[in-house]
């Protein structure tokens, strides 16, 4: 399945050791395992890289284990890139048996048959060696591009990255750590989320995940309304500015329905309501459909960089709001597709 976007078509499309890919590793073992083998296929796609290593068991049996690490984004932004791997290459693995499925494991380190040790999800520490290729430690303010290219513009609407360094902070509270402030009933729904169906079907998220990844983000002027895409899952949201629509009159969405205004020139204000998805993050916490989302993206002067905050509310599955913030940067990255194969 590709999905691919043009404004034509905007009215069809309405921790173990480390970090996580684009859901939680709550599912795998904490216990970190080793395993040697032969990688016998790779995917090198969104929404997440799998690796396939064949190995031999204690009675001479082959096993082939299903391999998920990072997005492409999160670990080719540290150089992690496809050429660094081949099939039939012998590898060590260090990682995370899943608790649900035997066959599938949550890879973080691997060490090449050159003894390069690469890590392959976002973060995380050596394990084999001393030195690492990869890991968002490694990240700098320079940006890489897909194989897809983002419309051009100027202000507010061009593709903006996340930043690290000094200028990847806004100053004020730390965020509030979504699972530290979930209620019982959000973290009850978490025994019902399977996030191997979620991946096999391709599915992509609703509210507020579907903007939430460390990926780019591009704004993009549709009339008077602003699409907001982001990169990780390629799924179009449209905010309404200068409607005279009364959100509660409109129907519930995956997405929910966003009105946007303008605060001045530079700052743009946005307030999600009638969200009907049911989980706050890929983590699988569940969400209500009293979730509301309040967004601020302040435009700097000098046009190179945003800083934004997202608050989320539900008095259902939280306790108190989670606040996020962050910094994105114009550092000219284009996208990747969203190019899952449903299983």
């Amino acid at each position: 399945m590709k999905l691919l976007f043009s404004l034509s078509v905007l009215a069809l499309l309405l921790q173990s050791h480390g970090a996580a890919a684009h859901h939680s590793t709550a599912h795998f073992s904490d216990e970190v395992t080793e395993l040697q083998g032969v990688l016998v296929d790779i995917h090198w796609r969104n929404p997440h890289v799998s690796f396939f290593l064949e190995t031999q068991e204690a009675g001479g049996e082959k096993k082939t284990w299903e391999m998920e690490a990072g997005t492409i984004y999160m670990i080719g932004r540290a150089g992690v890139t496809r050429e660094l791997f081949n099939v039939g290459d012998t590898v060590k693995v260090a990682g995370n048996r899943s608790n649900i499925y035997q066959e599938k494991f949550w890879v973080e380190n691997i060490l090449t048959t050159e003894g390069k040790e690469i890590l392959v999800v976002a973060g995380g520490q050596p394990y084999f060696t001393d030195e690492l290729i990869g890991g968002r430690r490694q990240w700098t303010n320079t940006g890489i591009s897909g194989n897809r290219n983002a419309s051009a513009g100027s202000g507010f609407f061009r593709v903006w990255s996340p930043a690290v360094g000094e200028n990847s902070r806004i100053e004020g509270p730390e965020t509030n750590r979504m699972n530290q402030i979930a209620t019982e009933t959000a973290l009850a729904a978490k025994d019902s989320w399977d996030p191997y169906a979620f991946d096999d079907a391709c599915e992509t998220p609703g509210m507020p995940r579907i903007n939430s990844e460390i990926h780019p983000h591009q704004f993009i002027q549709d009339g008077e309304n602003i699409v907001l895409l982001g990169e990780e899952f390629y799924v179009p949201r449209t905010i309404h500015v200068g409607a005279n629509l009364d959100p509660s009159e409109q129907p519930y969405t995956a997405l929910g329905y966003s009105v946007g205004r303008w605060e001045d020139e530079n700052t743009l204000v946005v307030d999600t309501t009638r969200i009907d998805y049911d989980r706050l993050d890929l983590s699988g916490l569940g969400q209500s459909k009293e979730a509301t989302v309040h967004e601020r993206y302040v435009l700097s002067e000098t046009e190179g960089r945003i800083d934004y905050q997202v608050i989320v509310r539900d008095p259902i599955m939280l306790k108190e709001p989670y606040v996020r913030r962050g910094v994105w940067l114009d550092l000219g990255e284009t996208f990747d597709e969203f190019d899952c194969v449903p299983k």
